[in-house]
């Protein structure tokens, strides 16, 4: 959830496993691999009801903002990175 917006993205994260130590992180966001699928369904309906809040749609997070989040600048800065970091940097 944003702190900024009443909004929300639920994404995942999985991983490759070499016995118990783990590496290769990769991040899905929509569309979610199947096997994720259920359980983002259950953490976007918990959120909407519990906080209401909605799902930020992927064409919306997408649009550039002028602002420097963490390492990125402009024009690759989206709303997506502004929405979801506590600390912008600076506006251009």
């Amino acid at each position: 959830m944003s702190i900024l917006a009443p909004v929300f993205t639920v994404y995942g994260v999985s991983f490759e496993y070499e016995g118990c130590k783990r590496s290769g992180a990769r991040l899905h966001l929509d569309p979610l691999p199947e096997a994720m699928k259920g359980t983002a369904h259950l953490i976007a309906r918990e959120l909407e009801a519990r906080f209401n809040v909605s799902r930020l749609p992927r064409e919306v997070a997408a649009i550039p903002v002028p602002l420097v989040v963490e390492w990125t600048r402009p024009p690759q800065t989206t709303l997506f990175d502004a929405l979801f970091t506590s600390d912008p940097t600076n506006i251009p």
